[in-house]
C-alpha cells in the first residue's frame, strides 16, 4: 500500500495508468477527460471503485463522496488525496 504523504502527482500517474490501460476508449486519458459521459458503464465503475479501495486503502461509502468525485481523473485525484489525509 502507498504511504498517505503520497504526493498528488503520484496519485495522478497511478489512476492515469489504470484508466488508460482499463478503458483504452479513454485513450488519450488526461486529468480532465470527462467519465461520466458514457466512457465508463456501471461495472466499470464498480472496478474504478474497486481499485482505488485496493490501491489507496479508501472505501467509497454513499455519505463519502458524490457521484461529481468520479467525474474526471482530475476529481479523482482530489478525491483519494483528501480520504487519505
Amino acid at each position: 500500500m502507498q504511504s498517505t504523504s503520497a504526493p498528488a502527482s503520484d496519485i495522478e500517474a497511478e489512476v492515469l495508468a489504470y484508466l488508460g490501460t482499463r478503458f483504452p476508449a479513454l485513450v488519450p486519458v488526461t486529468p480532465d477527460t470527462p467519465l461520466l459521459e458514457g466512457a465508463i458503464d456501471s461495472l466499470g465503475f464498480l472496478e474504478l471503485v474497486m481499485f482505488l479501495g485496493e490501491r489507496f486503502g479508501i472505501s467509497l461509502e454513499g455519505d463519502d463522496f458524490d457521484f461529481q468525485e468520479l467525474a474526471t481523473p482530475e476529481s479523482l485525484v482530489r478525491f483519494v488525496s483528501r480520504m487519505r489525509m
